[in-house]
């Protein structure tokens, strides 16, 4: 009895797989991946030696992030072996490539299937059923990221990661299927062209593969988001044509980023007798939308202002071969944010982003990587037409998307340098991609971001979209943070001036925080995450008040790995709002205040929980600093250590608090109330307290680090979050330097402090790229005692010859320092000596130029008896 039941079970279990329409699944698992050049991958007999990986996977996970200049842009081999399931007679097989980076050749069994796929950030589909046998299968994927003229990008601030980093699907259908080894790798085309409060309108446009004879009808049916049957039609198909079947229902739910409602319609090609051979699903969302030059975006008549954000598809460690989850989780951080808007850029991303947009209510833009500069020649420009035909046809579907972005930037490389050949290529690759926009696409907006002036682009006659946007930072690379408002109300005054239909997106604007930085005197380029939030906090008090300002969003999400980059966290873009592992930065907080919808309070600070400073007065026990409270509330009272400090209204979502922190643990509350809801946040800060008179008897010195030549908290993460002091000018009874001036960055642009250095041999480049040059000395007025002092130093960027010597109270104990010759340009150096302090003279550390100038970076002082 129990062998009857056991062969049932099994054949329920084969007759419900067999009756699948479709079948798809992953083959990530279990490739060889071997990096570099094959002169001939399918012999078996070659000694090559090829490592196990999982797909996602990417070839510069290690260095993009490495001291090193440069990351691999070359070939890499995939392959694996495979038997192929048989599921239908006479059946069609297809391998679909979510994304590599960015030429794919594909081989099966030996054999060429398909023209090489050009282009890394698109879907595409090859048919690979002639190629297959029976058995084993050898599936081999040849991936070169190598610069190529005819390819966008040329050259952008992102790194052009190899690998197949996205997910690799197996499509089996019957022989009479929709199309899946199209450009674009989409079949169904929904499209929406009434819609209102009373009535919606589809149309749905099939492509599909059947034969000459028979009679085939495509079926589309519409469920709800409870998956309640609301219309079914069917009509007949013709052989080598596509199918059109169209319908209107009655008083639709509506998407909206407040009300996201999706219906889903199920594609089904049937016969006469109702058998079923393919059935695809699709999201449909009920909208309509305008933007208007003046009045600004409304979807289904309602005025809505779009502020989101920007994003690449990176993760720390990861490169670009991210997991589904974390795209997921990164629009549900996005969506909890308060953020209605996200530009997909600079390219197409993993399809789990639309997915996402289309369930919370992102509106979308999405964009190809055209980016700085034309790809070479009419071959060039053909290879970015076919990249935004496959990026609008499989993403078509999407109710998220408002608007294709043709190029980001395209100007960086000044066409005028490059001749008159070039600009006429230029300008009619812009001309081209707009129009392939409207040929492909007549429900929604073309759309084009550029960041020199508008004149400028103007004058080269490539203005050609329905929608501009503008890359700006004022505040961050140029002006500061009191230029903002007027310079931002001149550049829109600028571009309607020259086109007053076109509507105006600020489509980047932020700078950079290393969270690992912080100040209460921030300024602009010293990556703090204090600046960070001031920046942002000047940039929406104008976006929210200047309705031409159709959407903005901010540059970044998150942060991003750029192999190029040398700022506080080499190789990394930290525009972001979060960082590279995802972590809240303050101005997330301040996001939240502005644009949530629903309650809310945050102390925007509380993942500083290890902090320090100098007491108030000779014999305090407390110093005091300041903390923000975000809300939307009316006003907040904070607490600390269970006392008052009483209640500030929120001005412009903040309350600024001066908190008398003391020694070891302090707990802050704050407490609000909006809606009849209280709200509550808490931090615990765990406070250093560094005596005003470092011979203090009520509280004795232990140790001090000082970030040296910058107004910078440094926090060494990596290192039990330990803390380095801002910099400050010696006063008698405590601690500073005595002589030099900061190290300019040499950009006149910035006008910053310290300098953009990928320091070598450390990972705390913050502190080394911050120095006081022409220093003399350094004192600490501490106690007798024995001490450990550590100096840091480095020789960043220069030409010239440097030698110094240090000295101890008098005594020589480093001598003829010459940092270039001994240990190279731009790499740290940390030495640690064991002083003494007699006769009540305090720690002096003198520097003298033996030749050129003398330099310290940083200093640290511990008390060992």
């Amino acid at each position: 009895m129990q062998k009857l039941i056991k062969l049932l079970l099994l054949l329920t279990c084969f007759i419900g797989y067999t009756q699948q329409v479709r079948h798809t699944e992953t083959i990530n698992e279990s490739w060889s991946f071997y990096k570099g050049s094959l002169d001939n991958p399918f012999d078996k007999a070659a000694k090559v030696s090829w490592e196990k990986v999982t797909i996602p996977h990417s070839w510069n996970t290690e260095d993009i992030l490495d001291d090193k200049n440069g990351y691999y842009r070359g070939e890499a081999w995939y392959k694996k072996t495979m038997t192929i399931p048989q599921i239908y007679e006479n059946q069609q097989v297809f391998l679909l490539f979510e994304a590599a980076n960015q030429v794919a050749s594909l081989f099966v069994n030996g054999k060429p299937v398909g023209e090489d796929h050009i282009g890394g950030y698109t879907t595409f589909a090859r048919d690979i059923t002639s190629a297959l046998k029976e058995g084993g299968n050898e599936i081999v994927i040849r991936v070169d990221n190598s610069h190529n003229d005819e390819i966008v990008p040329q050259s952008a601030d992102f790194s052009f990661y190899g690998g197949i980093y996205r997910d690799v699907q197996l499509i089996i259908t019957k022989p009479i299927h929709f199309e899946v080894a199209n450009l674009g790798a989409n079949a169904i085309f929904v499209r929406t062209p009434e819609v209102s409060e009373a009535s919606a309108k589809i149309t749905v446009q099939s492509k599909l593969v059947r034969p000459k004879k028979g009679t085939y009808y495509t079926k589309q049916s519409l469920f709800t988001a409870d998956n309640k049957l609301v219309k079914e039609v069917k009509s007949r198909t013709s052989f080598q044509k596509d199918a059109h079947n169209s319908f209107s229902i009655a008083n639709p739910n509506l998407w909206s980023p407040e009300t996201p409602y999706l219906y889903k319609l199920v594609s089904e090609i049937v016969d006469k007798k109702g058998n079923v051979y393919d059935r695809v699903e699709n999201p449909v969302g009920f909208r309509w939308f305008n933007f208007d030059p003046k009045k600004g975006f409304s979807i289904n008549g309602k005025p809505t202002k779009l502020i989101g954000t920007c994003r690449h598809q990176d993760f720390l460690g990861k490169a670009n071969a991210v997991s589904d989850e974390i795209h997921r989780n990164d629009i549900k951080l996005l969506k909890d944010m308060g953020a209605n808007f996200l530009r997909i850029a600079h390219y197409p991303q993993d399809p789990a982003i639309l997915e996402m947009c289309d369930k919370l209510g992102l509106v979308a833009t999405l964009e190809i990587p055209f980016v700085n500069k034309a790809a070479a020649n009419e071959a060039g420009k053909q290879n970015t037409v076919n990249m935004l035909k496959e990026a609008i046809r499989f993403n078509y579907n999407h109710p998220s998307i408002v608007a294709w972005n043709l190029g980001n930037e395209t100007t960086m490389k000044a066409p005028d340098t490059f001749g008159e050949d070039y600009i006429k290529h230029f300008v009619s690759t812009h001309e081209v991609l707009a129009q392939t926009i409207k040929e492909e696409d007549k429900t929604r907006y073309s759309y084009s971001v550029f960041f020199r002036e508008p004149a400028y682009q103007d004058r080269l006659g490539i203005r050609v979209t329905d929608l501009v946007g503008y890359n700006k930072y004022y505040g961050w690379y140029v002006e500061e943070l009191e230029d903002i408002d007027k310079n931002l109300r001149n550049l829109v005054s600028r571009s309607l001036e020259l086109d007053p239909d076109k509507p105006f997106i600020l489509s980047e604007y932020g700078g950079g925080a290393d969270p690992r930085l912080r100040s209460y005197n921030p300024t602009r380029f010293d990556f703090s995450v204090d600046y960070q939030f001031l920046l942002h906090k000047h940039y929406m008090k104008t976006i929210l008040d200047i309705p031409e300002i159709v959407g903005a969003n901010v540059w970044n999400y998150a942060d991003f790995q750029v192999e190029h980059r040398k700022d506080a966290v080499p190789h990394i873009n930290s525009k972001g709002l979060v960082s590279a592992k995802r972590e809240k930065k303050d101005v997330y907080y301040l996001y939240q205040a502005l644009l949530k919808n629903t309650p809310f309070l945050a102390i925007s600070s509380k993942s500083w929980n290890k902090r320090s400073g100098i007491a108030d007065a000779k014999d305090a026990t407390f110093a005091t600093q300041p903390i923000t409270i975000v809300g939307n509330g009316k006003d907040v009272e904070v607490f600390l250590n269970g006392t008052s400090l009483g209640k500030k209204a929120f001005e412009f979502s903040t309350a600024t608090f001066d908190i008398p922190f003391v020694k070891g643990q302090n707990l802050i509350e704050a407490i609000s109330e909006k809606e009849g809801k209280l709200l509550k946040d808490v931090a615990f800060v765990d406070f250093n307290l560094i005596p005003k008179d470092l011979k203090s008897n009520t509280n004795k010195f232990e140790e001090i680090a000082i970030n040296v030549g910058s107004y910078c908290y440094f926090i060494e993460s990596d290192n039990m979050d330990y803390l380095w002091m801002p910099d400050k000018a010696y006063e008698k009874g405590g601690f500073g330097y005595i002589g030099g001036d900061f190290l300019k960055h040499p950009s006149k642009r910035r006008n910053a402090i310290g300098t953009d250095v990928s320091v070598k041999g450390t990972e705390n480049d913050p502190i080394y790229q911050t120095q006081r040059i022409g220093i003399e000395s350094y004192r600490f007025d501490v106690p007798d005692g024995t001490y450990e002092l550590s100096l840091l130093l480095a020789e960043l960027k220069t030409n010239d010859e440097n030698i110094m010597d240090i000295m101890v109270n008098g005594k020589t104990i480093w001598s003829n320092i010459n940092l270039k010759k001994a240990y190279g340009n731009d790499r740290g150096i940390a030495k640690r000596f064991l002083v003494s302090s007699n006769d009540n003279k305090g720690i002096i550390v003198d520097f003298k130029a033996k030749k050129g100038k003398t330099r310290l970076s940083g200093i640290k002082l511990r008390k060992v008896n």
